[in-house]
């Protein structure tokens, strides 16, 4: 006997085919990690009309047919080993492995008594501790990334400063301290942003003067700043550890010992920079970051990871909880479990992005991010080198780390911010490889870090050979 064909009047999930769109998604996937070596590192966006939703969806496979058939080729080589405008990492193939079976499995990563989630967690960020050279006394959290990180440090850092006055800045709010200094040299706009969104303004951000043709804050132009700041009042110092335009590194240890002297929270932000720890020949960038009271940084960069992965460390737990704690009748109240994550960042719902990181640091190892982040950076130096010998280019700064800023000049020998934005204008719409703008010492300028796996010695010929095109291009009458 037959059966009856079933009519379906409504595409609901229950009568899709997961394992068909799994398939489906795995090939897709595997089709553009495969070509990013030959396909655009940047595509000029351009606009499409907007999609209404419609009464019937086909189904996922179809729904994922028409995503590449709208915008398949209109993605960025971003993953690929010549993205290296702003500071982008890739995904390694065990970060990617991660990535999948984190939204496969969907775990809630807190306490919850119901799986392993809080474990991973644990376990991902103990061997990010190790591979920074930070103690067992920093108390760690996976978020969203470097802002969300930086925010977290200094609502923490907040809290301590106010039990030092017997405020309680959680609950009875930050006025309660008085005037609050974040005082910094070249830090990034997460700091300002943070300030704005702690109640803080970002006018609380005091800017150092740095160190000559550097970044780098100077440690006496700091030491005055923090004698000018009236008693009473609240500081939190923050060093930074590879800056965005020319990866500069603070003299941390040089920090650390004027915050402790003038009672601060001393804040490392080292999105990148703090990764500079696990390789011999930059270790020294870094030294004195174990001595911060809390530091920042974003897996999506020198760890490889797919968007969106932070993390913080903090020595301040009990200061931290307060600043977090999620009071509810059906949560586990923060005494009797302060290392609940859900007491120890802004995110109640969380994804489980420990496990990509997890994933990659297990597959890889302390030896693995030792060799990426050496030969990234011997890159951006072989990168510089070249460019030292390019007629049309001059290189702005030293490269200290994983980052090459420099000038195109015109014919005349003359640099411009008209002739910047036509020089990346063309470098974008080459494809071959993704550059960034950025204004260095009052000098426009292009910057671009290499802080991808999957970069070769190849990569760095492809780049001269765009950029000198670029550059004729920029300089040919209209």
């Amino acid at each position: 006997m037959s059966r009856p064909t079933r009519v379906v009047t409504v595409m609901d999930p229950l009568e899709d085919d997961i394992s068909a769109a799994a398939l489906a998604a795995c090939d897709r996937a595997i089709a553009h990690l495969s070509g990013l070596r030959d396909m655009r590192a940047a595509t000029p966006p351009t606009l499409v009309g907007l999609l209404d939703l419609e009464e019937m969806g086909g189904g996922a496979t179809a729904a994922l047919a028409e995503l590449f058939h709208r915008y398949g080729g209109r993605f960025s080589g971003s993953p690929g080993p010549r993205y290296w405008g702003f500071v982008n990492g890739g995904v390694t193939p065990a970060a990617l492995a991660g990535d999948w079976i984190c939204s496969a499995i969907d775990q809630n990563s807190q306490l919850n008594g119901d799986g392993a989630a809080v474990h991973i967690e644990d376990e991902a960020l103990r061997m990010l501790r190790q591979l920074l050279g930070l103690s067992d006394a920093f108390t760690g959290v996976f978020v969203t990334g470097g802002t969300m990180a930086n925010y977290t440090a200094l609502a923490t850092a907040l809290q301590g400063l106010g039990r030092r006055r017997g405020v309680d800045v959680s609950q009875d709010g930050v006025a309660g301290l008085g005037r609050v200094h974040i005082v910094s040299g070249a830090s990034h706009s997460s700091i300002g942003k943070s300030a704005g969104m702690l109640g803080l303004g970002r006018a609380a951000v005091a800017t150092v003067a740095s160190l000559p043709g550097r970044e780098a804050v100077d440690l006496n132009a700091l030491e005055q700043h923090l004698r000018l700041v009236p008693p009473g009042d609240c500081t939190i110092v923050v060093g930074n550890a590879g800056t965005v335009l020319t990866g500069d590194f603070d003299d941390l240890e040089g920090i650390a010992s004027l915050a402790r002297q003038f009672g601060a929270h001393f804040h490392v932000d080292g999105a990148f920079g703090a990764f500079a720890a696990c390789s011999a020949g930059h270790q020294a960038l870094v030294r004195g970051m174990q001595l911060a009271d809390s530091v920042a940084s974003d897996a999506h960069k020198f760890l490889n990871v797919p968007y969106d992965s932070g993390f913080v460390f903090t020595r301040a737990l009990s200061e931290q909880v307060e600043a977090f704690k999620n009071v509810s009748t059906y949560q586990s109240p923060p005494a009797s479990e302060p290392r609940h994550y859900i007491h120890l960042s802004p995110q109640n719902s969380r994804r489980l992005r420990a496990l990509p990181a997890w994933m990659t640091l297990r597959a890889y190892g302390a030896a693995g991010y030792r060799a990426i982040v050496s030969r990234c950076c011997h890159f951006a130096a072989e990168l510089a080198r070249h460019l030292r010998e390019e007629p049309g280019f001059e290189v702005l700064a030293d490269v200290r780390y994983n980052v090459v800023c420099f000038q195109v000049l015109d014919a005349k020998g003359l640099g411009s911010n008209a002739f910047t934005r036509e020089f990346l204008r063309h470098v974008t719409a080459d494809g071959r490889v993704f550059v960034s703008g950025g204004e260095f010492a009052g000098q426009s300028c292009v910057r671009l870090a290499i802080v991808n796996w999957s970069t070769q010695a190849t990569d760095i010929q492809i780049a001269l050979d765009t950029f000198r095109a670029a550059r004729l291009l920029a300089d040919a009458p209209p």
